[in-house]
């Protein structure tokens, strides 16, 4: 009897529980298995034509709005406190999910513009990727206002978006070019500019400035030498005047070969008090390595783009953007 009475109680539990963000959360993966479902044609009721295709990835887009705009939706507080902890995953209704938050720096000991939380819709795959459907949330904090970035990707295509929290509205969006957090550095460079710097998964990382007078948009902010990407000669570089992004360029075959530890020394840095960009130089001696740095100066940086396979013995291909 004392065990009927506790199942039942799990029950009613999981099912009173669904309000609030559990519920954007809970239809964004129904409206997002539907979809799926249907792409891959296992859904005889719902052939394939363009209207049906175009009206349920709007409601794949329609779910995910109302989980950004909700106002809990900025950490994981009210969906762990919301479901029951299995201490492999989190139930919700009768879903199974992954809830975890990881310091971006994990050098850094404080919290404050140090965590990304994700969410992974345990058992659902991403079509034949090996990853779970998930959601990358990313709180940051500058000059005390709020911004929450929100990614979403199906089939390793996806847009994240900058939500400011006090107007619960999407101010900036843009393609990602990674399975995992789009935005590795966003900070403040002046009153009417930011910089971000985005994850490109095994391209690397790409930086960029941000104009927020009236609508948020991207400016050409960078000078220097750029990569001139040719059929023949990948490591040529040209002056190309001002210019939109500053790459730093990694490979598959690096990462395979060194390793991310190896690799994170050398990717961007930002100091907020000089607002000076920065990155290292490898050179087989590591006497003979440098930091190659930018101050915001003017309305731009001068940087190089830079390959980190420039100096190695066998360096891979520059990639292709």
């Amino acid at each position: 009897m004392k065990r009927y009475f506790l199942a039942t109680t799990l029950l009613i539990f999981s099912h009173c529980t669904l309000s609030a963000q559990v519920n954007e959360l809970v239809n964004l993966r129904k409206k997002t298995t539907l979809f799926v479902q249907y792409d891959q044609g296992k859904i005889d009721s719902l052939p394939k034509t363009d209207a049906t295709t175009i009206a349920l990835k709007k409601s794949v887009e329609t779910a995910f709005f109302d989980f950004i705009k909700h106002k809990d939706s900025k950490n994981l507080d009210n969906l762990r406190k919301n479901s029951i902890d299995n201490k492999s995953s989190y139930i919700i209704g009768k879903m199974n999910y992954f809830f975890s938050n990881l310091r971006r720096n994990r050098y850094k000991k404080e919290l404050e513009n140090n965590v990304n939380y994700s969410i992974g819709f345990y058992g659902f795959y991403d079509y034949k990727l090996p990853d779970f459907v998930s959601i990358q949330i990313q709180p940051f904090t500058i000059d005390n206002i709020e911004f929450v970035i929100y990614y979403y990707h199906l089939n390793g295509v996806g847009t994240y978006y900058i939500k400011e929290v006090i107007s619960n509205k999407i101010i900036f969006e843009s393609p990602a070019l990674t399975s995992n957090c789009p935005v590795v550095i966003f900070n403040k460079l002046d009153k009417n500019h930011l910089l971000l710097v985005e994850d490109m998964g095994s391209l690397g990382q790409r930086a960029f400035v941000i104009n927020t007078v009236k609508k948020w948009h991207i400016i050409p902010a960078f000078k220097g030498m750029a990569f001139k990407f040719d059929d023949k000669e990948y490591a040529q570089k040209a002056d190309v005047g001002l210019r939109t992004y500053a790459r730093f360029a990694e490979s598959k075959s690096i990462i395979n070969g060194y390793g991310p530890g190896f690799i994170e020394k050398y990717e961007m840095k930002f100091d907020e008090k000089t607002k000076t960009l920065s990155y290292g130089k490898y050179k087989p001696k590591k006497e003979e390595e440098g930091i190659i740095s930018a101050q915001w100066t003017n309305h731009c940086f001068t940087m190089d783009d830079y390959f980190l396979g420039e100096n190695m013995e066998d360096p891979s291909q520059i990639p292709r953007e």
